[in-house]
């Protein structure tokens, strides 16, 4: 049991310690406006041909990063279902007689 409360602990402080990250960096001095935000708007649409410009910064200009981040989840999800999945689990079907004994 002394193994599993310093797991706890360990989880516990990770997550402070996490939780504080994430409030500094929300509480930081971010500027409302900057030169990309500006080029951004005055310029996204036209360099990239999109009608709307929430699509244009997304497909646009963020295409790779997309792709980036969509490999990496997949990546993660897999990586959960494998050490999710039991070992063994599939190589006990010979086990199991699936037919009805019914005429």
């Amino acid at each position: 049991m002394r193994g599993g409360r310093v797991t706890a602990v360990l989880e516990v402080v990770v997550l402070v310690l996490v939780a504080l990250f994430l409030l500094q960096a929300l509480q930081g001095d971010h500027p409302e406006s900057s030169e990309v935000r500006g080029h951004l708007v005055e310029n996204g649409s036209r360099e990239t041909g999109a009608l709307n410009l929430v699509t244009a910064i997304y497909l646009g200009y963020r295409a790779f990063d997309t792709l980036g981040e969509t490999i990496v989840l997949l990546v993660a999800v897999t990586g959960v279902i494998y050490f999710a999945v039991p070992a063994g689990k599939g190589d006990d079907e010979e086990d199991h007689d699936t037919r009805s004994d019914l005429p």
